[in-house]
C-alpha cells in the first residue's frame, strides 16, 4: 500500500526525533558545551561573569529562559532543546521546498543535512539558532517576493536583524536583498520595480536590530554586550586569533580550495561511474560488483571530504538548477539557497568546516533534487580526429545517485557509532555517568567519567555555587556542573587571544572583592582527553593551536604575585587557593 506525502513526512519526523534522542544520551564535551551551557546558567543570575558569551547573546537568552524553565534539566534537557530547534528547521525547509522537487527527495536531503556531522549532536547552540532562523528567513523571503507581499519582505529583514545577535557574521545574510531585484531581470521587469520591496527588507533589517538593542537596554545588558563586542574585535586585531581579517580570509581561501578539490573529484567520478554503468547496464552479476565499487569510492569521498565534500554537491546540483530550472520560482529558490551557503560562514574562525552545516539546509535537497529530476545527461568531448558523444538514461543515473547517497548515510553511521562531539570513542563503551546533578542521564566513557569525577569530588571542598572560579583553559563545563561564576568574564579562557587574557585577568584582579578558587589542567581536553602532560603549564614551551605561552606566562604570574598554593593535585588537576585573602 502507498503511504501518502502526510504520512511519508509524519513517520520520518518521528524516526529522526528518535535517532536524534537516542544520540543525546550519550556524549560529554567539556569545551564548547561547557562554554555555552555556562552562559545559559548565568545570563540572568551574573551576566557580567559570562560577558563574553553576549558575541552570541540571542541563543544565550534563549538557553537562559530554558534553564529557568528546567533549571534541574542539565545537559540532557539542553539536547532536547537542540533537537526541537533541529526538527523546527527541518519541517520549515520541507515546507518551503516540497513544491518544487518530489517530498521524498526533500526529506532524503534535509536527512542528509541533518547527520551531516561526523559526530552526532552537541547541546542547543547558536549555530543550530542560525540555521533555523536562516531557513526562516529564505521562507518569508521566498514567499513575500512571489507573492508580492511587503510585510512579508519586512519580516523576512526583521529576522535578519535579529538573527544578528544570535552570531554577529549573521549579517552577511543581509546580502539576501539581492534575490529581489533576480526576480524583477527573470520577470523581465524594470529594475526600479525592485526598489519598494528592498526598502522594505531594509527596514526590517533596521528595527530587528533596533528591538533587540532596545530589549538589552531594559534588561540592563547593553554595557555588558558592548563589552563583549570590543573584545571581539580585539581578537581581530591579533594574527593568529582566529578572528582577525587576514585569518578569515586565510580560512575562505583555504576552505574554496577544498570545495574545488572535492568538486573535481566528484565531477570525474560521476563521469567514470556513469561511462562504467551505462556500458554494463544489462550485464546483472557485473553490474552488482559496479555497485559495490561505486559505494566504496563514494564512502571514502565522503569520510575523506566530510562538509567539503557536501558542499561540492550542493554547489554541483545548485549551478546546475540555476542554468536549467524552467520555474522561476525554483531559480529563485537556489539562487537564495546559493547565497546562504556561500556567505553565512563568513566571519567564522572555521568558515565552512566549523559552520558550514548550518548553512546548506536549501542548498543539499535542492542539489539532491534536481540531480533526481535528470531525465537524461548527455556528455560530449573530442579532438582533432577523436570525438566522443554520450547520453546516460535515467535509470543509471538514478542508480548513481541512490548509491552515493546510500554511502554518505553509511559513512555518517560509522562515525557516530565511533564518537560523539569532542567525546571520541565507541558509544558502546559509553555507559558511565559523572556523579553531578546536571549531568543525569548522560553517559561517557570510564576514562571521561573517572576524571571528571575525582575533580568535582575535591573541588566540592573549596566552591559552592555562586562563588568565583577560574578554569584554565580549556574545561568551561566545570562553571556549569558546579553552578560557579567565570571569574575573566567567560567560561572558556583559551578563546581569548595573549592580549585579550592579559588585560581580562587585570580587570578582573582589580574589580573582584576576592580571589578565586582556580583549577589547573595538565593535559589536553579539546578532541579528546589526552594522557596528562608533564610540560603542559610550562610557560616556555612554544605556541601551538591549544597552547599560547603568553596567556600561560600571564597565568603564572597571577597565581605568583596573589601567593597561590596546591591545596590538591593529581595527574589531570590541579587545585589552588590563594594562601592569604585580597589586600
Amino acid at each position: 500500500m502507498k503511504l501518502s506525502e502526510s504520512k511519508v513526512f509524519s513517520i520520518t519526523i518521528i524516526v529522526i526525533v528518535l535517532v536524534q534522542l537516542l544520540l543525546a544520551f550519550q556524549g560529554l564535551d567539556v569545551c564548547d558545551d561547557g562554554f555555552v551551557l555556562s552562559g545559559y546558567q548565568q545570563i540572568f543570575n551574573a551576566p557580567e561573569s559570562v560577558e563574553y558569551n553576549f558575541v552570541y547573546w540571542l541563543s544565550t537568552i534563549l538557553g537562559g529562559f530554558w534553564y529557568l524553565l528546567f533549571p534541574n534539566g542539565g545537559v540532557l534537557w539542553f539536547k532536547i532543546l537542540a533537537i526541537i530547534v533541529n526538527t523546527g528547521t527541518f519541517v520549515l525547509a520541507y515546507k518551503l521546498l516540497k513544491d518544487y522537487m518530489k517530498p521524498q527527495h526533500a526529506l532524503i536531503g534535509l536527512a542528509m543535512v541533518l547527520f551531516v556531522n561526523d559526530y552526532g549532536f552537541l547541546v542547543f547552540y547558536h549555530n543550530q539558532l542560525t540555521a533555523f532562523f536562516s531557513v526562516w528567513i529564505a521562507f518569508l523571503l521566498h514567499r513575500g517576493i512571489l507573492r508580492q507581499n511587503l510585510t512579508l519582505l519586512f519580516l523576512s529583514g526583521l529576522l535578519v536583524g535579529v538573527n544578528v545577535f544570535t552570531r554577529l557574521p549573521n549579517l552577511s545574510l543581509s546580502v539576501l536583498i539581492l534575490a529581489i531585484p533576480l526576480m524583477v531581470f527573470l520577470k523581465k521587469e524594470r529594475l526600479v520595480e525592485a526598489f519598494k520591496p528592498s526598502l522594505f527588507f531594509v527596514l526590517g533589517i533596521v528595527i530587528g536590530i533596533g528591538v533587540i538593542l532596545l530589549i538589552m537596554i531594559l534588561l540592563g545588558q547593553f554595557e555588558i554586550f558592548s563589552d563583549a563586542i570590543n573584545t571581539l574585535f580585539n581578537l581581530g586585531k591579533t594574527r593568529g586569533s582566529g578572528h582577525s581579517i587576514i585569518d578569515l580570509v586565510y580560512v575562505f581561501i583555504y576552505n574554496y580550495k577544498k570545495v574545488l578539490l572535492f568538486s573535481s573529484a566528484f565531477l570525474l567520478m560521476s563521469i567514470i561511474f556513469l561511462l562504467i554503468s551505462e556500458y554494463l547496464k544489462n550485464r546483472r552479476k557485473i553490474i552488482y560488483v559496479l555497485a559495490i565499487v561505486i559505494f566504496a569510492v563514494f564512502f571514502l569521498f565522503f569520510r575523506s571530504g566530510g562538509i567539503y565534500a557536501v558542499y561540492a554537491i550542493s554547489f554541483f546540483g545548485l549551478i546546475l538548477l540555476q542554468f536549467n530550472a524552467v520555474k522561476k520560482e525554483a531559480k529563485l529558490l537556489a539562487f537564495i539557497a546559493f547565497l546562504v551557503m556561500v556567505c553565512l560562514p563568513l566571519g567564522s574562525g572555521g568558515g565552512i568546516h566549523s559552520s558550514g552545516y548550518m548553512c546548506i539546509w536549501l542548498a543539499v535537497p535542492l542539489a539532491i533534487g534536481y540531480l533526481f529530476k535528470l531525465k537524461t545527461i548527455g556528455l560530449s568531448f573530442g579532438f582533432e580526429n577523436f570525438d566522443i558523444s554520450k547520453q546516460f538514461s535515467k535509470e543509471t543515473l538514478h542508480k548513481v545517485i541512490s548509491v552515493m547517497i546510500l554511502a554518505f548515510f553509511c559513512v555518517k553511521a560509522y562515525h557516530v557509532s565511533k564518537e560523539a562531539y569532542f567525546d571520541p570513542g565507541s558509544r558502546l563503551e559509553k555507559t558511565y555517568l559523572v556523579n553531578n546533578n546536571y549531568t543525569k542521564l548522560v553517559y561517557t566513557t570510564k576514562e571521561r567519567a573517572d576524571i571528571i569525577n575525582e575533580l568535582l569530588i575535591n573541588l566540592d571542598d573549596y566552591v559552592m555555587p555562586n562563588d568565583y572560579l577560574l578554569t584554565f583553559d580549556n574545561i568551561p563545563l566545570v562553571h556549569f556542573l558546579t553552578n560557579t561564576k567565570p571569574y575573566m568574564y567567560n567560561p572558556w579562557v583559551m578563546v581569548y587571544d595573549e592580549n585579550s587574557f592579559v588585560e581580562k585577568l587585570t580587570k578582573a584582579e582589580a574589580q573582584r572583592e576576592q580571589l578565586p578558587i582556580v583549577v589547573q589542567q595538565k593535559f589536553n581536553t579539546v578532541a579528546s582527553f589526552s594522557d596528562p602532560i608533564p610540560n603542559y603549564l610550562n610557560s616556555e614551551e612554544p605556541t601551538g593551536r591549544h597552547y599560547n605561552k603568553v596567556r600561560s606566562k600571564a597565568m603564572m604570574d597571577f597565581l605568583e604575585r596573589n601567593d597561590y598554593e596546591i591545596v590538591w593535585s593529581n595527574p589531570y588537576f590541579n587545585i589552588l587557593k590563594a594562601s592569604k585573602p585580597k589586600p
